[in-house]
């Protein structure tokens, strides 16, 4: 019996050594990044990518400019200048602010301004001190002067429990060229406020 088992053993051996040699080596190259503008990408996403106009693309696709800028903690009163602001600029006979609307106005920060095409994707970071936010802005229809985005945001914001929440969501807004379109990724009205709006102006190029 101990020989057949041996010899058991010893086949079993060899047909593991030659298993082994038939085997295919596995890559020692590291897996590829993923992609700056992923829908989920958690990381900051770099300056250089946001022109997401591919080099070759053809010359008869419409490439667009955005300006956008950013301000955080609105009270009801600055939303509400906001919405005055907006209304202001749709009447070319009333291009004036009032004293309250300029005292009601939020602290912007400094604008960014980025090109895209038609298709192309467009990718943000902003951050305040209760939330952080990656939004991305794809154009996706050009009709009559007005710009159809799809949007997607991820939002991570501070609860008044000191827990993070995360808030995600896909949509589409329609912006006129050449207009300046209030974007606020949590919502926001005149009666409690918001806790960020993005001001986008877009013109064609």
């Amino acid at each position: 019996m101990r020989r057949r088992d041996l010899a058991l053993v010893a086949f079993l051996l060899l047909a593991a050594v030659w298993a082994f040699a038939q085997a295919q080596p596995v890559p020692t190259s590291p897996p590829s990044p993923a992609s700056p503008n992923g829908p989920l990408a958690p990381s900051p996403i770099p300056p250089e990518s946001q022109n997401s106009q591919a080099p070759g693309a053809p010359a008869n696709v419409p490439a667009f400019q955005f300006q956008l800028r950013t301000a955080f903690m609105l009270t009801p009163a600055m939303v509400g200048a906001i919405q005055s602001a907006s209304l202001r600029s749709q009447d070319s006979k009333s291009t004036q602010q009032s004293p309250s609307a300029k005292d009601s106005a939020p602290a912007w920060n400094a604008p960014i301004v980025r090109e895209v095409s038609l298709a192309a994707s467009l990718g943000i970071k902003i951050q305040g001190d209760q939330l952080i936010a990656m939004i991305i802005f794809m154009p996706i229809e050009l009709a009559k002067k007005t710009l159809t985005l799809l949007v997607q945001n991820q939002v991570y914001a501070r609860s008044p429990d000191n827990s993070i929440q995360l808030n995600t969501s896909v949509h589409t807004i329609r912006i006129p060229l050449g207009s300046v379109f209030y974007y606020y990724p949590m919502g926001g009205d005149a009666k409690q406020g918001s806790p960020a709006v993005i001001e986008i102006l877009v013109n064609q190029k």
